[in-house]
């Protein structure tokens, strides 16, 4: 009796399972939950109704649904978008959280400048200086084929986005153009309007910090005006005049 007992209670606990389970099933795939409302954050570059055009197509489907992969795949054709989540809130509200691709530098071409990041992706071609400055990497030749989104592979701006990944935060802001030459000789110009030799090398950290340091010091702000060049290509820095 006692294993008869514990047989139908089994039987009625896995019907009682399966029902439960196919109830929740059609809930969620109810209209309770269908998407009416997206949500952006984390924009502060792309504007918002660029990333909600690529996400229309969302609106009407199933919050729990929906095919996440395909939406992703959408959102990241824009060339500014570097990572991007979903967050349900429920019942019919869909919030895209966006990681934007930060820009780290311009690149000087005949027709303007583009926008690229640390890692040398190419964000927008811009016909009028940007509201955010960035250090200019000249010297270095784009192809007119490229297009937002793409990694422009050139030798001299990785080599040049290298060394400005490698500068001082407060450097950065002092440094107006970072030029390249055919043999990956580097030379800043500050925006004082002093000049940088740096030479040719593939770690900058030990030059670029012993710059900072000198043209924070005291003895050389007290005749700045007159420095026209610092050349670190030698063994002591040389400050010309």
């Amino acid at each position: 009796m006692t294993s008869k007992k514990t047989n139908t209670t089994f039987l009625y606990l896995t019907a009682l399972t399966i029902l439960l389970a196919l109830g929740l099933a059609l809930f969620f795939r109810s209209s309770a939950f269908v998407v009416r409302t997206i949500k952006v954050q984390g924009l502060s570059i792309i504007p918002e109704n660029e990333i909600l055009k690529l996400a229309n197509g969302v609106q009407g489907q199933n919050l729990i649904l929906f095919d996440q992969e395909d939406l992703k795949n959408k959102i990241f054709l824009h060339p500014l978008v570097q990572d991007v989540t979903f967050k349900r809130v429920l019942p019919h509200t869909l919030v895209i959280q966006i990681t934007e691709r930060t820009p780290a530098a311009l690149v000087a071409v005949p027709k303007g400048v583009l926008e690229v990041d640390a890692q040398g992706t190419f964000l927008r071609r811009l016909e009028s200086w940007p509201k955010t400055d960035h250090p200019v990497i000249t010297g270095v030749k784009v192809s007119d084929t490229i297009g937002p989104g793409q990694n422009l592979s050139n030798p001299s701006l990785t080599a040049a986005l290298s060394l400005l990944g490698q500068a001082p935060k407060e450097l950065l802001g002092q440094i107006g153009e970072l030029n390249v030459n055919s043999v990956q000789q580097m030379t800043l110009f500050l925006t004082s309007g002093v000049e940088v030799r740096l030479g040719q090398a593939n770690e900058w950290k030990d030059k670029l910090n012993a710059l900072w340091q000198l043209i924070n010091d005291k003895e050389y702000k007290s005749f700045q005006q007159g420095v026209r060049y610092i050349d670190f290509t030698a063994a002591k820095p040389v400050i010309g005049r």
